[in-house]
């Protein structure tokens, strides 16, 4: 069987450890476009979409700012060069769960868990402004970005022996951590 291949970032499912679970912290963006599920890296007190290798503060989830008719409003994304206060899962003890790329191995296994992978952007993957953020499948196990918790229990999205897989991960590479 077949996983669907609609990728959507980091989304937010749990938490390890205990204490208030999914919480966000503000944060100002002025630079890049930033998409609902990208992780993020902050830069010159600002954030900016992360690429492999660099340490995240989080995940971008949304922004508060002012349209061209000066009304506030909130937005699953933020374009190029618009100043907003951005909504950042921070916590490095937060669970995500992400789609596995469809390049490397595109075969998954239990013992995948507990190995490091990097994630990779999508250029064709934004959709709707969500983002288009994917696990690395070609560097599981040497990669340094996320950490493996294990997969995803939806149907459709779970099958180990077909590409596409959805993987539960910590950020890794974590500014916080």
């Amino acid at each position: 069987m077949a996983n669907l291949n609609a990728p959507f970032g980091l989304n937010p499912v749990g938490k390890i450890g205990s204490g208030p679970s999914q919480k966000m912290s503000e944060y100002k963006v002025t630079n890049d476009a930033i998409f609902q599920g990208d992780p993020v890296a902050l830069a010159s007190g600002v954030i900016a979409q992360c690429g492999a290798g660099a340490a995240a503060c989080g995940v971008f989830w949304g922004a508060n700012y002012d349209n061209s008719d000066g009304k506030p409003q909130f937005r699953n994304n933020v374009p190029a060069s618009q100043a907003a206060t951005a909504f950042v899962y921070d916590d490095p003890y937060q669970v995500f769960e992400i789609q596995g790329d469809d390049g490397g191995s595109a075969v998954s296994a239990q013992t995948d868990v507990g190995q490091k992978a990097n994630y990779v952007a999508d250029p064709d993957g934004v959709n709707n402004g969500v983002s288009g953020y994917q696990l690395d499948t070609s560097n599981i196990g040497s990669g340094a970005d996320m950490m493996i918790t294990g997969f995803s229990t939806k149907e459709g999205r779970n099958e180990l022996t077909a590409a596409n897989i959805v993987y539960t991960v910590l950020i890794d590479n974590h500014l916080y951590a």
